[in-house]
């Protein structure tokens, strides 16, 4: 009964840490991004695993609904009891994993020994050993099968090894766990991440006719997670520069009119196309040239005030 009830509490809790967590945005910036999130507390508290690209002093945490924030703490991971057990848990289980290995490396040097010994072995009838062929095939065949078992063994050991490897420096890696206290019910806590932002690409197209052409340019993000929403903006973190919301990966966040000055399509590489000078204050990026809906190649554009573009470099 007693598990029973304890098993009972733990769902409690996962579905009400699933149930606390509310709407989530994230701002991409040119140097990292910025993820808020809303949730509700239980009975006053809440908690925050931080990723490992947290940026520390980032850390945001504002009340809603009239709520009061009572306390913050920041918890780093080698004060942390639960993330201290699972190191612990996986040191040791890394320990055992590396003395299989030991074992197995043993058990093949054995078997190994045995296969040659086999092998080397003359043929030569006797009253104990009638059929020596029969006897020295069997003997060898025993062998490679218990050296075939042991490199099997070792395989799925040392794919284990590295798992448990990749456990220990995701658990040695996470800087922080964020605990908060409220009078209320929710709050908005954000903060700052250093291994996400948005790339500037540029697209230049022109007809080939007399028309002026376009350059557009695109923020890639990385892979949308759904039911996230997804802003950006035109600066830095530091700089504050208002964000836009966004739709997809590949977002088109301007326009502009694009003159060509010289130029034109050939089947020589590279391409170097000049054109009116475009606004300044476009940030350095990738390009991709095209003519008449041709894909050209792609190159770097060196940003806001350049009059040249190079592709197929």
């Amino acid at each position: 009964m007693r598990q029973i009830a304890l098993v009972g509490s733990v769902l409690l809790v996962l579905l009400c840490q699933q149930a606390a967590a509310g709407q989530k945005s994230v701002t991409y910036y040119l140097d990292g991004a910025r993820v808020e999130q809303d949730a509700a507390a239980l009975n006053g508290y809440l908690e925050f695993q931080l990723p490992d690209s947290f940026v520390p002093g980032s850390l945001r945490v504002k009340p809603l609904g009239g709520a009061t924030v009572q306390r913050v703490e920041l918890v780093a991971a080698d004060r942390d009891r639960r993330g201290a057990r699972q190191i612990a848990r996986l040191e040791e289980r890394r320990g055992e994993l590396q003395l299989r290995l030991q074992s197995l490396a043993g058990r093949e040097e054995i078997f190994t020994a045995a296969a040659k010994a086999q092998s080397g072995k003359g043929v030569r009838k006797s009253k104990s050993n009638p059929d020596p062929m029969g006897s020295l095939q069997q003997g060898t065949e025993f062998a490679l099968a218990q050296l075939d078992a042991v490199y099997r063994s070792r395989r799925k050991v040392q794919s284990a090894l590295e798992s448990v490897e990749r456990e220990l420096e995701a658990a040695g890696k996470n800087p922080a766990r964020a605990r908060i206290w409220l009078l209320g019910a929710s709050a908005r806590v954000s903060y700052l991440i250093n291994d996400a932002r948005w790339i500037p690409c540029y697209d230049f197209r022109w007809s080939g006719s007399d028309e002026p052409g376009a350059l557009l340019l695109h923020a890639r993000l990385p892979h949308p997670e759904k039911g996230v929403q997804y802003l950006v903006s035109s600066g830095t973190a530091a700089q504050g520069v208002a964000a836009r919301p966004v739709r997809g990966a590949f977002p088109t966040l301007s326009s502009f009119p694009l003159t060509l000055r010289s130029g034109s399509r050939s089947d020589a590489t590279p391409l170097t196309f000049a054109f009116d000078r475009v606004e300044g204050g476009l940030p350095p990026g990738e390009a991709a040239a095209f003519w008449r809906g041709e894909y050209l190649g792609s190159g770097r554009f060196p940003g806001g005030g350049a009059s040249e573009v190079t592709v197929g470099q």
